[in-house]
């Protein structure tokens, strides 16, 4: 007897002209364009042609990365279901993949520069299990591209609960702040020698439910790890920041696109941070009950 398909309920759909701007707004394609027109003005001054074999190559590469993400994310659509978040995407490969919640271990929100006028994001995750796969590309993906507002229905719908009074206050301190406010720990002042540009932006905050690090003055970036998906924690200090009195803080995560470290942090703080967390993830796993979801493994599926 076949097997009933759990029902399901569409939460959002990628466009194609919304995926095909991004990747018009993309650093890959504005890149190649620069490279082309640099080609074009090398070829033209000399009139010798050898310029553009020598610089085809690399060209040819960011063409075929762009072609991919493009392919692969094409039709993207997400559905909630009994089973988890299914996701269909492809547009000469269809392929299909259903995702538990429970297995998410941190996601990644992030913003290149030429998004910010249309306050795009993109979503990516850490799935156990999923790590060496051959499709990781785009088995990781959550949102190819969203406004804010879909931006952060992908994060509630992997974690409902931040554990804050103020979720949406924590949230946009975290997308586009910068500076202490909202729990957030900042890089000291004389990390500024080694961050110049996201000493400011750089910081970690901590909730009753999940870790959030923030990073990235061009490409910004909001990592979210829940206490109890901390696989095990890290504190590393080069020679330059054993003289600056700092060290960086590090959850380590399963494979995938996803690895939340905090760079520079005093190193009083980050020792606090450490043990602190530690505890966190201690309390919160003895804490967690099972979820269904857990039992079943992720699937994915070509089509």
């Amino acid at each position: 007897m076949p097997v009933p398909v759990a029902p399901e309920r569409e939460v959002f759909a990628v466009s194609a002209p919304r995926l095909i701007g991004s990747l018009l707004r993309s650093g890959s394609v504005l890149f190649s364009i620069l490279v082309l027109v640099s080609l074009v003005f090398a070829v033209v001054i000399s009139g010798d042609p050898a310029p553009a074999f020598a610089i085809l190559p690399g060209f040819l590469g960011i063409a075929g990365f762009v072609w991919q993400r493009f392919a692969g994310e094409f039709g993207f659509r997400a559905a909630l279901s009994p089973d988890g978040i299914r996701l269909r995407h492809g547009l000469l490969e269809a392929r299909a993949q259903t995702v538990p919640p429970g297995r998410v271990q941190a996601v990644k929100i992030s913003q290149g520069p030429l998004w910010r006028g249309k306050d795009w994001w993109r979503v990516e995750m850490n799935v156990a299990g999923y790590g060496g796969t051959q499709n990781q590309q785009t088995e990781t993906v959550l949102l190819p591209v969203g406004d804010r507002q879909e931006a952060l229905l992908v994060l509630w719908l992997v974690i409902p609960d931040l554990g804050t009074a103020d979720p949406q206050g924590l949230l946009d301190a975290a997308l586009s702040g910068s500076g202490e406010g909202h729990g957030f720990v900042t890089d000291p002042r004389r990390a500024r020698w080694l961050n110049p540009l996201t000493w400011r932006r750089n910081g970690v905050a901590m909730t009753d439910r999940a870790v959030l690090l923030r990073g990235g003055r061009f490409v910004r970036r909001l990592v979210v790890v829940p206490h109890e998906r901390t696989q095990s924690l890290g504190l590393a200090q080069g020679p330059l920041q054993r003289r600056l009195r700092v060290a960086s803080f590090a959850l380590h995560s399963t494979p995938g696109p996803i690895a939340p470290v905090m760079p520079h942090l005093d190193q009083e703080v980050a020792g606090a941070l450490l043990s602190e967390q530690a505890s966190r993830a201690r309390i919160a796993r003895a804490a967690a009950a099972p979820e269904r979801w857990m039992t079943t493994a992720p699937r994915s599926e070509d089509a």
